[in-house]
């Protein structure tokens, strides 16, 4: 039986949220994904930052997440 379990990664994005409502449903649905450990956002941030503790998402799978929901946001390194 194997024990490892991949390494967690922070995942860092600027939004278009620009409310509370809209981010907990965003919240909500990105806890969905398995990949998911944490996530939060920084709406007193000019950028609007959502911040992701992954195990396995990817950038991609996160905008895709947020498209779907009419959401824009762009990875940041």
């Amino acid at each position: 039986m194997n024990n490892r379990t991949a390494p967690l990664e922070v995942l860092v994005f600027a939004t278009s949220i620009n409310s509370t409502y809209e981010a907990n449903a965003i919240l909500e649905a990105l806890l969905l994904h398995k990949g998911v450990k944490q996530a939060n956002f920084d709406l007193e941030d000019v950028d609007n930052i959502l911040r992701i503790v992954s195990c396995g998402i990817t950038e991609e799978e996160v905008e895709s997440i947020l498209t779907y929901r009419n959401t824009q946001c762009k990875a940041l390194v």
